[in-house]
Parts: C-alpha cells; structure tokens; sequence
C-alpha cells in the first residue's frame, strides 16, 4: 500500500527492540563520562541529556511506537506492472 508507513510492515517486537536498543545506548553513552571521567557539571550535563535521550526511548519501546519513519519525499513510487 502506498500510504502505509514503512515500519508498519514490521512486527511490534521489532520496533520494541529497535527503541529498547537505542535506550541502552543513550544510558551507555550518557553513563560512561561519569564513571570514566572525574566528575564535573560538563559530564554531569553530559549525562543528564542522555539519560533524559534513553528515557524517551524507553517510553517508545514499552508503547511499541514504530520507530521507523521515512518522509514522503523519500519514498519510493512503485510503478505499475506492464
């Protein structure tokens, strides 16, 4: 169907994954200047936008929101069969 987003082909668990993935990066990426590095407001703030980041995906995967988008103007036209 044309008007059907893409990541709508994709099952639920795909899209749960997808989010859950993503949040555990952001806790990843959010949590290693703190442990790594002395501690500072610049890593603090380092942290708290990453974790603010993964909490979002968090919330996105227990919805199980598609997590994949592409505009319009990227899609494709299929053209009919001769």
């Amino acid at each position: 169907m044309e008007t059907k987003n893409y990541g709508e082909r994709l099952p639920t668990w795909f899209h749960r994954a997808n989010w859950a993935g993503g949040a555990l990066a952001c806790l990843g990426i959010g949590l290693y200047p703190v442990l790594a590095w002395e501690t500072s407001i610049l890593a603090l703030l380092w942290a708290g936008f990453w974790v603010v980041m993964g909490a979002g995906a968090a919330r996105n995967a227990w919805l199980g929101v598609n997590s994949i988008h592409v505009p319009a103007r990227f899609r494709r036209k299929r053209r009919p069969k001769a």
